[in-house]
Order: structure tokens, then sequence, then C-alpha cells
């Protein structure tokens, strides 16, 4: 009799949790009259494209930051770009220009917004929730382990926190896309311990526990460290960008019961 892998099972429970958080998520936004689509998170105005382009900037001069610490420490070394590894840059950039929006849709607009919502509007503890869902959801992937999920936990936390700030799903795009598309097309990592080809070679030479190995620079000390520093800088933009009115409009969305509107007069 074959048994299903742990991993696997995870995988499935959480895409079930997703599914069905999702589900009272959309039934509550209805019973409010509420747009779904700007509920989701995909409401546009005029600092979305700020959120984008600000959260692209923040995780390349991270990712950067990181090649630059582990190439100091002599953790890897850096090669011409070969064949054989990994797929061509355009179809992982096309990968990732899906897989980014999907992951965010999935984990933060349906699973975080279901979860507040279930919990009469505890945003802290919905956000940490979806974020260990999502550092639970990658352990099926190639050379995962528990620091690659706990350094993919660190992620969610990150783009939960930027969700919820923003009342949109923008700036968690942005910070997921450029991570995920300068660490593996650019620079040469495994993403998520998958091989996304590169601009040049990445030779890893260990310790893993700081490289993250075949896994990536999120499985590793230097990867987690900096993840850090992506908080803290989103934290900044957050708090210049003036979003206390965004952050109430994701509070009314999963406040447990519809909110009063004043009319003008």
């Amino acid at each position: 009799m074959n048994h299903v892998s742990p991993m696997v099972l995870t995988g499935l429970v959480i895409v079930a949790a997703a599914i069905f958080f999702g589900r009272l998520a959309i039934q509550h936004w209805r019973a409010q009259r509420r747009s779904i689509v700007e509920c989701l998170g995909f409401q546009w105005d005029r600092r979305c494209a700020t959120d984008l382009l600000v959260g692209f900037a923040i995780t390349t001069l991270v990712m950067l930051a990181i090649f630059a610490c582990e190439m100091a420490s002599g953790s890897i070394s850096r090669g011409p770009a070969t064949a054989a590894a990994g797929m061509p840059a355009w179809k992982a950039t096309l990968i990732m220009l899906f897989a980014a929006p999907e992951e965010e849709l999935v984990n933060r607009s349906v699973l975080l917004s279901g979860l507040a919502i279930a919990f009469g509007g505890r945003t802290k503890l919905a956000v940490i929730l979806s974020a260990v869902a999502f550092g639970l959801g990658h352990l099926a992937n190639p050379g995962a382990s528990a620091i690659s999920a706990l350094g993919n936990t660190l992620g969610g936390l990150i783009y939960g926190y930027a969700f919820v700030m923003t009342g949109r799903l923008w700036l968690p795009i942005g910070l997921h896309f450029a991570w995920n598309f300068v660490q593996g097309p650019v620079l040469g990592f495994p993403v998520s311990g998958e091989a996304m080809g590169g601009l040049q070679q990445i030779n890893d030479l260990g310790p893993a526990w700081l490289t993250g190995g075949s896994y990536g620079p999120e499985a590793g000390a230097i990867g987690i460290s900096f993840r850090f520093v992506v908080f803290a800088l989103v934290v900044l933009y957050v708090s210049l960008g003036r979003n206390k009115d965004r952050r109430r409009e994701f509070e009314e969305r999963v406040a447990s019961a519809p909110v009063e509107r004043t009319k003008p007069t």
C-alpha cells in the first residue's frame, strides 16, 4: 500500500485551508456588499505603482547584498552561465511573473483575509498563521528543510505585513517577485530548491547552513538574516507612506460585523 508523503499531505491541507477560508472571506464580503476584487487586494490607486516599484527595489537591493556577503565570505564563487544551469531566462521570468501574484492571491488575499475574519478581526494572528502555512507549503520543494521553512515563514510574515498595512497586493507582489527573480534568473541562485538559470553560474562552496545550499539563500543564515533587513525597510516605507486609511480599509474588510459608513451630506 502506498502512503502519502507527509510533505504532500501538508500541501493538501494548506490548499484545503485556503479554499475553506477563501470561501468564508467571499461570503463575508458579499454580506457586506463589498467589491470582491477590491477585497482581494487588486484595487488600484495612484500609490499602487509606487508600492510595486518600491517592493521590487527593496528585495532587489537586499538580494544583491546577500550575493555580495556570500562572495565576501568565500562561501560561493561565480562563473559563466552554462546551458546546464537551469531553464532559459525567459521561461523562468514567465513562471515568476505568474507565480508571485498567484502565491500572494492564495496566501494573502484568500488565506490571510479568511483567517482574520474567522478570528474576529485578529489581524496579527492571521498574519502569523498564514506565514507559517506559507513556510510549510514549501517543504515539498527539493532540498527543503526546517531551516528553509523558517526562511519562507519569515518571507510570509513580510508579505503578510505589507498586505495588511497597504490593503493591497501590489507591495507584496513587488517584494515577492523581485526576491525570486533577482535570486534566480539574474544572479543564478536556486529558487526554493529549483534551478532557474541565471546570468552567471553560482558555485556553492558551503557550508549549507550559511548559504542555503541547493535550496537557495532563504535556507541559509545569511539569507535569513537579510529577511529582517527587508522587514525593516518595508516598515520604514509603510510608515512614510501614510497608509492609515488603507490599513483601515483592510480592518473594515475583516471586521466581524459590517462597518457603518456615514454618507456625505
